[in-house]
C-alpha cells in the first residue's frame, strides 16, 4: 500500500497499533464484500 501511495506522491502511512482492529475490519470489508469505502475512510483519517 505504501509503495502505491509513494508512487502517487503521497506520504507513507503508518497504522498505529491502537487502531489495528479498525484497520483489519476495514480491510476485510474491502476484501470480502468488495466495499472499499470503510478502508478508504480509514486510510484518509491517517494521512
Amino acid at each position: 500500500m505504501n509503495l502505491m501511495m509513494a508512487s502517487a506522491g503521497l506520504d507513507w502511512t503508518v497504522v498505529p497499533v491502537e487502531r489495528r482492529e479498525e484497520y483489519m475490519q476495514a480491510l476485510e470489508c474491502a476484501s470480502v464484500e468488495g466495499d472499499i469505502v470503510p478502508f478508504t475512510r480509514f486510510i484518509a483519517s491517517l494521512i
